[in-house]
């Protein structure tokens, strides 16, 4: 089913920050979006002060502004609106979800979950890339199970505390 995209008003002064002085409109098309390569999600929605609600309303199919490149994976964390997760609507890999240099809660807002990094290649050598703590691994769901499966010396690598010890806290 094709979502349709609607036409969304413009205050006089994000409709010259928008459209610029010379051809300044009261409104914002997808096309105009389109035409316009700087007229990207993060311009849109930081610059001209339009709420992820407003863009939402203005074009609410995700994959058409991949398609347009006009959102890239840091947006993911401004856009709850379409539920964008970077994984499977960025096809962003382990080495970009590294790049980000997020917290384990902003993963965990955005949806990305330890099966998800599993998937995306994480191994317990990378893991320490991410810089994360046992608690923050845990929040995104590292399980006794897993843990168990980690050498004793790659654990003691990771979170700076004896094996037994990491195990005891994980579920």
């Amino acid at each position: 089913m094709k979502r349709t995209t609607s036409k969304i008003p413009l205050t006089p002064g994000q409709a010259v920050t928008a459209h610029g002085w010379m051809r300044a409109r009261t409104c914002l098309s997808w096309g105009d979006v389109l035409a316009d390569e700087h007229m990207t999600f993060r311009f849109l929605n930081e610059t001209c002060r339009l709420p992820e609600q407003t863009l939402f309303t203005l074009q609410p199919d995700l994959q058409a502004w991949v398609r347009a490149g006009r959102v890239t994976v840091e947006d993911a964390p401004s856009m709850t609106m379409w539920a964008a997760h970077p994984i499977k609507d960025f096809r962003a890999d382990l080495a970009d979800l590294i790049r980000l240099e997020w917290t384990p809660d902003a993963f965990r807002r955005v949806g990305v979950t330890f099966a998800d990094l599993l998937e995306a290649g994480l191994t317990p050598e990378t893991m320490g890339l991410f810089g994360f703590t046992l608690h923050g691994w845990a929040t995104l769901g590292l399980t006794r199970a897993y843990a168990e499966q980690i050498p004793m010396h790659t654990i003691y690598r990771l979170f700076r505390i004896p094996r037994q010890d990491v195990l005891a806290s994980l579920r």
